[in-house]
């Protein structure tokens, strides 16, 4: 009895719930209302192909898949360029006195995307790179094919902002070689003096790589290294593009995982669960702490902390006490560092039991944390 007694309003509310959607969708629809599409943001700045100082205010930044969508570039050579999310992506320029560069495609994933910058040719330089290339071009100048270039680039400069990525200086990596699925022939290596070398058989400090004549298709382009790894990149081919996936994407060297360790300890008390410790060791230099707390009514409010050494008693940094945490509440350290993949630890507390860590990652250059870098 009391089992049929707990069921059969729980099947009424579930009913009424559906009955309830399925009439406000079916009103939606007949209204002819439609959801806006989830965005996400693609930022960077467009310049000039050796010149990094040229900066391309007034370009037009547009989609190949999304035709309408544009931005006008800023007099500070910055763009901010609203996409759909969950899409494919492959962003173009379009500039004076400049040949029309295409970008990797993105596939966009729940975040903004930083630094996709545009490296850009002026004419005279794309038409010195056609001859040296040996390049067929049509009467307007692009190719009667396909170009795909990039660079192999240093993980130095992947989470640098314009200003610290044209300070660097040469970002290449020397000693990579690319390959390409579906397979293309062998490619075209940059030397040191950025020229075109066909005796190179490997990335020179340059790092520039380039394929010429590619026939019309979606390519997976992989890098290789004795050493390093790097990201692979999709580059979609029409006839006429030239596709330049340019640092610090495209081929961009992988950052190893972060080397900071993080413990903590806990005893129940009741309903709550008391932070007793909470330390960082191993920290990278310049390391960035980011502690918080998600939840109704958390005891703690977010903190930052730069630590000055390699160590941080996270616990005493936050004011020393032994703050108690509810059922269902999230205490979150998230530690970065130049050139590393960020480390993210979550202790979710639960009824009965101290929490447990959850160690997610964060890849460097992007946003969000995950399983797997």
């Amino acid at each position: 009895m009391l089992s049929v007694r707990r069921e059969r309003p729980l099947r009424l509310a579930v009913a009424a719930t559906l009955l309830v959607a399925g009439m406000a969708a079916f009103a939606g629809a007949a209204l002819g209302t439609k959801t806006a599409p989830a965005m996400v943001h693609l930022r960077g700045t467009a310049y000039e192909f050796n010149s990094v100082h040229t900066l391309l205010a007034g370009a037009t930044i547009r989609v190949a898949e999304f035709p309408k969508l544009r931005a006008t570039v800023r007099a500070d050579g910055t763009y901010d360029l609203s996409v759909p999310d969950q899409a494919r992506v492959t962003p173009y320029i379009q500039a004076a006195g400049h040949h029309t560069i295409y970008l990797q495609t993105f596939t966009t994933a729940g975040e903004d995307l930083a630094n996709v910058n545009f490296q850009t040719p002026s004419t005279p330089i794309y038409t010195a790179l056609v001859k040296l290339l040996g390049t067929s071009v049509d009467t307007h100048g692009n190719p009667v094919r396909c170009a795909i270039v990039s660079t192999f680039n240093t993980r130095n400069v992947r989470d640098l902002n314009y200003a610290g990525f044209i300070a660097y200086g040469a970002h290449g990596v020397a000693g990579a070689t690319a390959t390409s699925t579906p397979a293309l022939p062998k490619p075209t290596y940059f030397n040191a003096n950025v020229i075109p070398d066909p005796t190179q058989t490997a990335s020179s400090k340059d790092g520039g790589v380039v394929w010429t004549g590619v026939p019309t298709g979606v390519y997976t382009i992989t890098g290789h290294h004795p050493v390093s790894r790097f990201a692979s990149f999709v580059a979609t081919c029409r006839p006429g593009r030239v596709v330049n996936a340019n640092p610090p994407w495209g081929l961009h060297e992988l950052a190893p995982p972060n080397p900071a360790r993080v413990a903590a300890t806990w005893s129940v008390h009741g309903s709550l669960d008391i932070l007793r410790s909470l330390s960082a060791r191993s920290l990278p230099a310049h390391a960035v702490v980011r502690v918080r707390c998600r939840g109704a009514r958390c005891p703690l409010t977010a903190r930052t902390f730069t630590p000055a050494t390699t160590t941080l008693n996270v616990l005493r940094a936050l004011g020393g006490s032994a703050p108690g945490f509810r059922v269902g509440q999230t205490l979150e350290v998230a530690i970065s560092a130049h050139a590393f993949n960020g480390t993210v630890l979550r202790w979710t507390v639960v009824t009965g039991r101290r929490p447990v860590a959850s160690t997610l990652c964060v890849p460097l250059g992007e946003t969000l944390a995950r399983a797997h870098c």
